[in-house]
């Protein structure tokens, strides 16, 4: 038998939000909502209703607002203010009443809430009620196909849906929900039809996939439940019980590596999702609004760590629907909106958490981070430093201060900010890069008059080989076996600018090592200037020390091919070696990339100058 995972689910609130958002339901009750101004529509229509509550299509509004915040009690309650308004003014509400006047979209939505609020004979009351009143759209009767199957009676469920799929058969979730209540029946033959029914709709529809992989894994047709878990998860990889039964499936197929890596990866999935599962979970036994409101937030953070902005952005503005006065969920919110490159939103989501609580230090940190990408970076600073002031202990804030200077050349605050990071974060490799990269820049411009030049050097060497040393620890107790850890990407560089500070202090040997650990085509370039520099010096090792640096420089020219610079040095040793052919292919190879160069051509002349005279 194969085993379906059981999670903190949420399988009620999946159910209210594909009834929102794949069934198509009256203009009164599907007006679009925009996330960014949830509150904003709470609050108009309060105050319309405020002045006139027997406004039914403003109720209606204000109902379905809550609705898809999951704000499922306050929805219920003006629901059923709805519907006492409509039924008073018609006389207790006879069948006769015309499905535009607010009552059949009032019932579903009624229905809708209780199904939230997991009351499900309250939801089966008023999606009949619905029908009663409209019995020609599909989706209610689909609704109350789904209240019925939450209760486990399938019996009424199918007929539920029977009437939903003649109504309307190229709804994919129609489909999808009768093809599971067939199943719970039993009925594999009719659950696999009506499950390829809607994928043949909708053919990256991930539930119907994983349930025609259940499907045929029953019927052990393990190839093609095989087929259908990978198609699943790999169009929703939340939905990590399809690796869980890819791997099973793969056992019965006797594959045990396969099914080995497909565990192993719903492992980790399942140790990564398991935090939100529980979130919702403590979502669906929660009824008070502000304790919703957090757990909301909580699902938004979750979200906007792993990336997923918009699913983020949509958890948060629930959250402020409930709760207008929640300024975590305004900065998360407006951290998510910076990532969207919604800049605008960003800075207005953050602006509005400060006035709410003027000294919220992430909200100062967010508008930094909103500035930041924009490239505003005094504004960036600004904000920046507000939140170091509020906490001094922010180490992100001072981070992006250090970055911010560092990239305006700014290198005595930089040092001194990216020592504060240092102190906050003694192993941060990439600070110590950073850091040598202030002194070594200092060093250059000798703009700093307490040190000279000769000690910023050292300083700048002391820290990138600090730098180095925290990013190769990690190398040192892997066994042979192991994967080694990818290096950090400014190693490299890191390398590279010690062998330049060693070259200019005249420690070839030094320099050359650090030039070969950066592998860098510049470093090579580099190594053969420098060696070409060191034969110039030691006339008894000129040849061999011009082989060197011809070595070096074919090197820098084969890993940058593109580069006239490189092909320009590689010229000149050819010429002080006397192959003159050679130097004369190579500035040729300069020319071609930099045909204006004067040198280049003045090199030229030199060259075919010898040539001739030869």
């Amino acid at each position: 038998m194969v085993r379906k995972l059981s999670y903190y689910t949420v399988a009620l609130v999946v159910l209210v939000g594909y009834h929102l958002t794949f069934w198509q339901v009256p203009d009164a009750f599907c007006q679009e909502t925009g996330a960014a101004d949830i509150t904003a529509r709470i609050r108009a229509y309060k105050t319309q209703l405020a002045a006139d509550g027997t406004q039914v299509g403003i109720r209606l509004q204000l109902a379905k607002v809550y609705l898809q915040i999951e704000a499922y009690a306050e929805s219920v309650d003006e629901y059923l203010q709805v519907i006492t308004t409509v039924e008073t003014d018609t006389g207790s509400g006879t069948l006769s009443t015309s499905p535009n006047s607010g009552l059949p979209a009032a019932y579903y939505g009624l229905g809708l809430a209780y199904t939230g609020l997991e009351k499900f004979e309250d939801a089966i009351t008023a999606y009949q009620r619905a029908i009663a009143y409209a019995p020609d759209w599909a989706y209610t009767h689909a609704a109350l196909g789904s209240a019925y199957a939450s209760t486990h009676r399938y019996a009424n469920a199918l007929d539920a849906y029977k009437v939903a799929v003649a109504l309307d058969s190229d709804d994919k979730m129609i489909h999808h929900q009768i093809g599971n209540v067939y199943s719970k029946r039993a009925e594999h033959a009719a659950a696999i039809r009506h499950q390829l029914r809607a994928i043949a709709i909708a053919p990256q529809f991930a539930a119907a996939h994983y349930q025609l992989g259940l499907l045929y894994a029953q019927e052990k047709r393990w190839t093609d439940a095989i087929n259908a878990y990978r198609t699943a998860y790999a169009n929703d990889p939340a939905l990590v019980e399809a690796l869980y039964n890819l791997a099973q499936a793969y056992l019965r197929t006797g594959d045990t590596a396969a099914a080995r890596e497909q565990m192993a990866l719903f492992e980790e999935r399942k140790a990564t999702l398991t935090p939100l599962h529980e979130l919702r979970g403590a979502l669906q036994r929660t009824q008070g609004t502000a304790e919703r409101a957090q757990i909301l937030t909580n699902i938004g953070r979750f979200y906007l760590k792993d990336g997923h902005y918009e699913k983020a952005v949509s958890e948060y503005q629930k959250a402020i629907g409930m709760d207008p006065q929640l300024v975590s969920a305004y900065n998360g919110i407006g951290v998510a909106y910076t990532m969207l490159e919604r800049y605008e939103d960003a800075v207005t989501a953050q602006q509005k958490a400060l006035e709410i609580q003027p000294n919220f230090t992430k909200a100062h940190a967010g508008l930094g981070l909103a500035y930041f990408r924009q490239n505003a970076l005094e504004s960036a600073l600004e904000h920046y430093r507000r939140a170091v002031a509020l906490d001094p202990q922010f180490l992100e804030a001072h981070l992006k201060i250090a970055m911010i200077l560092l990239d305006r050349k700014h290198y005595v605050e930089a040092t001194n900010a990216y020592l504060t990071v240092i102190s906050m974060s003694p192993d941060d490799a990439e600070a110590y890069y950073n850091l040598g990269l202030c002194y070594a820049y200092q060093a250059k411009n000798d703009n700093d008059t307490s040190k000279s030049a000769k000690d910023l050097t050292t300083a700048a060497l002391a820290a990138l080989e600090k730098a180095v040393e925290l990013s190769v620890s990690d190398f040192g107790d892997l066994s042979k076996t192991e994967q080694l850890p990818a290096q950090p990407p400014f190693l490299t560089e890191t390398y590279y600018l010690i062998g330049e500070l060693q070259a200019s202090e005249g420690n070839f040997s030094a320099a050359e090592k650090a030039y070969l650990a950066s592998g860098l085509p510049k470093a090579y370039h580099a190594l053969a200037q420098l060696s070409a520099r060191f034969a110039t010096q030691h006339k008894e090792n000129t040849k061999r020390g011009l082989e060197t640096a011809r070595r070096y420089a074919q090197k820098a020219v084969h890993l940058d091919p593109n580069i006239a610079s490189y092909y320009n040095t590689l010229a000149l040793i050819e010429f002080r070696r006397g192959d003159y052919q050679q130097a004369e292919q190579a500035i040729r190879k300069a020319l071609e990339l930099e045909p204006k160069n004067p040198n280049y051509q003045q090199g030229l002349k030199q060259i075919s100058g010898k040539l001739t005279a030869d």
